[in-house]
């Protein structure tokens, strides 16, 4: 029986018969949908270590899920071959596989042939430049580890973990670990003595920061800790010389904030607005003045116009600019109105899809705004600001958004609560004694003591004077005095009294 291997697949027919394993599998889920299925998805590798993604959708999962097994090794035939198209995709490559109604895979013997069993794109030097906030292709990457930190929560209650490699390459890099990734992965097993620790992240998208790259991970990755490899083996022979002990990373002190934290940290209504951190608001319109996008370098990020065609920026022609958010959205509370500036990352997580996919549905002379953004109208979120020269010296009313959550019901009426308490605390102590008049009991204890007439006349009292003995009654008056002047108010009242 003839086969055909990956490396010789196209798009001609839907007939081709492949023998591979399968290499990697996952579910491709819909954060947006509480996780919803989109399809089953997979890595093949044949004997001659040829890689293909594969794809069965949603409708068809049921029919296959319980004949793959990741590891197994299959003949499978009747498969449909197309272009790979599309973000997110695991591999670069011309073609990828789809699972049809009439394909028919079959569980091969272990020995029946010698196909490896991990396959990997390792990204190259070269390839990080072209890749940068595209999340066209996803990469692999792999490297010494050398430092590990601590969970973090960002964003919309999203918990994060950074860990410090060398690459294969040598360079110094970041690997975030993001959701579910953080619990498959323990830094406790990981001692210093069983060094050195070479990981493996699959299906990365890549960004910079401040001139580092980091490597994030996505739905579809996947971990491997010094993984039973050649090519692993070579990079802990490599790597033997250099430290094997594992770096702590502390989070900084912006991440040291609970959430709860960070949504009502100096938190004030709009009409309050000044040197404020968060506030809370409902977007009611967007302003499509200056438009919602704009074309930034790959290099710096910063705006970019075109000149005959080309984008020039850090003295060169940029082959790959960047296609980013930048919304200006009017937000409203109870006590007025105000203008926010929402970029890149805060739209992308919003809508679940990136500015360039956007911009490629425009047709030619499009200025309307796309149906995506508009579905932002008429929510309410909690914006974290960040205030600069431009809103205190010039007095401009446009604010920055550097973070952005949901409202929760809970720490609302908490935080509510808390805030009217505060107010009224302020208001009894401005509260003053004017006028003579009695202070409300509230405003701190008293005591009453009782005073006999005789006795305020201070010096009318003659020595050695025998008293009648006929009974005099005293008249007494009850003075309320305040704990902290005593002395001061006893002295006030005697001289009242003469």
């Amino acid at each position: 029986m003839e086969y055909t291997m990956l490396k010789d697949l196209n798009d001609t027919h839907d007939t081709w018969r492949i023998r591979v394993r399968i290499c990697r599998l996952w579910d491709s889920t819909n954060p947006q949908k509480n996780g919803e299925l989109i399809s089953i998805d997979m890595i093949f590798i044949d004997e001659k270590e040829n890689l293909m993604h594969a794809t069965i959708k949603k409708h068809l999962a049921s029919r296959f899920r319980h004949l793959l097994q990741e590891g197994s090794t299959y003949s499978i035939k009747n498969l449909q071959v197309v272009k790979a198209t599309g973000d997110y995709r695991p591999l670069s490559s011309e073609f990828k596989c789809i699972f049809l109604a009439t394909t028919s895979p079959k569980k091969l013997q272990e020995d029946t042939v010698q196909i490896p069993r991990h396959g990997f794109q390792f990204v190259m030097p070269d390839d990080i430049e072209s890749r940068l906030n595209d999340p066209a292709i996803l990469t692999d990457v792999v490297g010494l580890l050398s430092g590990i930190g601590e969970v973090d929560i960002v964003g919309n209650n999203w918990k994060k973990r950074d860990l410090h490699i060398i690459t294969n390459h040598s360079v110094n890099a970041t690997i975030t670990l993001w959701g579910k990734h953080i619990e498959q992965f323990d830094p406790k097993i990981y001692k210093e003595e069983d060094g050195p620790h070479i990981i493996i992240v699959t299906s990365t998208t890549i960004k910079k920061f401040k001139g580092a790259v980091s490597f994030n991970s996505t739905n579809n990755s996947k971990i491997y800790m010094n993984l039973d490899i050649p090519y692993v083996m070579t990079l802990r022979e490599r790597f033997a010389r250099h430290s094997t002990k594992l770096k702590f990373i502390e989070s900084s002190n912006s991440n040291k904030y609970t959430l709860e934290e960070k949504m009502f940290f100096h938190r004030m209504s709009i009409k309050e607005l000044e040197y404020v951190v968060t506030v809370r608001g409902e977007i009611f319109e967007i302003d499509n003045q200056f438009g919602w996008y704009y074309v930034a370098c790959k290099s710096c990020g910063k705006k970019v116009e075109a000149e005959d065609g080309d984008y020039k920026c850090c003295n060169k022609i940029i082959d790959y600019p960047l296609v980013m958010f930048k919304v200006h959205v009017h937000i409203k509370d109870h006590t007025g109105t105000t203008t926010l500036t929402l970029f890149n990352n805060i739209v992308e997580r919003l809508l679940d899809t990136s500015a360039k996919k956007l911009v490629n549905k425009l047709t030619s002379g499009d200025s309307d705004l796309p149906k995506e953004l508009n579905t932002l109208i008429g929510k309410e979120f909690i914006y974290r600001l960040r205030l600069n020269h431009y809103n205190f010296k010039q007095g401009y009313a446009n604010y920055t958004v550097s973070e952005i959550y949901e409202p929760r019901k809970c720490l609302e009426h908490e935080y509510e609560s808390k805030k009217a308490l505060e107010i009224r605390a302020n208001v009894k102590d401005k509260l003053t004694c004017n006028d003579g008049m009695e202070p409300p009991r509230e405003c701190g204890k008293r005591k009453a003591s009782m005073i006999d007439d005789a006795e305020e006349s201070g010096g009318n009292k003659v020595e050695g004077e025998v008293k009648p003995t006929v009974e005099v009654r005293k008249r007494r008056k009850m003075v309320v005095l305040d704990d902290d002047d005593d002395d001061d108010d006893a002295a006030n009242d005697n001289g009242d009294a003469n």
